[in-house]
């Protein structure tokens, strides 16, 4: 095994050696042309610096056609400048298949802090942009190359910064990349030259992947980042399915977690409506949260909360009716510093028929109202608060 392992390093080494020296040895249109398409170069074998080299190199090959100098292309006798100058756009065509395949390989050496940076690299290209000292082709072909390279770059930052969600940075930077698409298309479209749609339609198809691959990252880091700062607390989405203990959340959680979790995430949830919470002890006989109002322009009270999860409908079986009541007795009895209790909550699936007569039963048994909200309403009343 390590032996063909190191078999193959050999010949990537090589392929490698050969498709530089093809690249650095360039020094015509015509060398240009007879390059091999993308496709027949293994660049994703090499390393990401042996690709980076690469990107240096045909960026220096193309640098000339970019300024279509004369002595990278006599005039021939028998060529029309039509032909001329069509075989300058298919030569700048070659280049920029290859610069984005060896780009896409090669960029983690770029951004890894051992080469230049990106601005002296993109400033190569930007410089004189939109002058016509080239000519109309050029200037199309320069406006291509800027508009792909600073869309890259942008989805690099966006990978770095996040997303506006997240607070981190006041504006997406998806949105620079798609103006780079959006310009990419519109530079290639103004030219009547088939080789700059082609060039357009490669670069804003490579441009599209690559942001899609930031996107990915992206938001894979700001999981994390949320997860982060809100701790092992679930999202206000999954306190739903905790409450009906779907097979999603139950197969993330374990059977025996599910409850637990569901509790968490009331507390939170409850925490984040301004009340301070305090959980009691699972496997007791008392309700699962004391919420405290925080008073604001009325008189502080204190809520019980009561989280239910069940695979089918909630129907109040007695034995929690009993529960509550005891543990309402009790706490009104005792409920000396803490505010006085206005509510009973209860929040579970959505309920079994019987649910409502059995609830309007335990609310006119007890000395405080009593009252039953699924999770799924719970969560819409929030999320239409916070949107309010």
């Amino acid at each position: 095994m390590a032996k063909q392992q190191g078999e193959r390093l050999l010949n990537s080494d090589a392929q490698y050696e050969q498709a530089a020296g093809m690249v650095q040895s360039i020094s015509s249109v015509g060398d240009v042309l007879r390059l091999p398409p993308p496709s027949h170069i293994p660049y994703e074998t090499y390393s990401a610096h042996q690709c980076a080299d690469l990107v240096e190199a045909i960026k220096d090959a193309w640098l000339p056609i970019l300024e279509r100098r004369e002595s990278w292309h006599p005039t021939s006798h028998s060529s029309s400048l039509e032909e001329s100058r069509a075989s300058w756009r298919m030569a700048s065509l070659m280049l920029a298949q290859h610069f984005s395949v060896a780009l896409q390989h090669g960029e983690a050496a770029f951004f890894g802090g051992a080469r230049r940076g990106w601005s002296p690299f993109l400033k190569d290209f930007q410089r004189d942009i939109l002058t016509a000292e080239f000519g109309f082709d050029a200037a199309v072909e320069r406006r291509l190359l800027s508009e792909f390279c600073t869309g890259w770059w942008d989805s690099y930052f966006m990978e770095v910064v996040g997303s506006a969600a997240t607070g981190r940075t006041p504006v997406g930077y998806d949105l620079f990349v798609f103006w780079a698409v959006e310009h990419i298309s519109e530079v290639s479209m103004a030219s009547p030259s088939i080789e700059h749609a082609r060039m357009g339609n490669m670069l804003s198809r490579a441009l599209a992947r690559r942001s899609r691959e930031a996107v990915d990252r992206r938001d894979k880091a700001d999981i994390e980042f949320r997860d982060t700062v809100w701790r092992d607390a679930v999202s206000l989405r999954e306190l739903s399915d905790l409450a009906s203990r779907r097979d999603t959340v139950v197969e993330k959680y374990g059977e025996k977690n599910v409850e637990s979790k569901f509790e968490e995430s009331l507390n939170l949830l409850f925490q984040g409506l301004g009340f301070m919470v305090i959980p009691t002890r699972q496997g007791q006989r008392r309700v699962d949260l004391i919420c405290i109002s925080a008073g604001g322009d009325g008189d502080p009270y204190t809520v019980l909360v009561e989280a239910k999860s069940s695979h089918s409908g909630y129907t109040l079986p007695t034995k929690d009716a009993r529960a509550i009541t005891e543990y309402v007795h009790s706490v009104r009895d005792r409920l000396r510093t803490l505010p006085p209790l206005r509510l009973v909550l209860i929040v579970g699936p959505d309920g079994a028929k019987t649910l409502d007569g059995k609830v309007k039963e335990l609310d006119y048994e007890l000395p405080v109202s009593v009252r039953y909200i699924s999770a799924r309403t719970l969560v819409f009343f929030c999320v239409k608060g916070c949107e309010g």
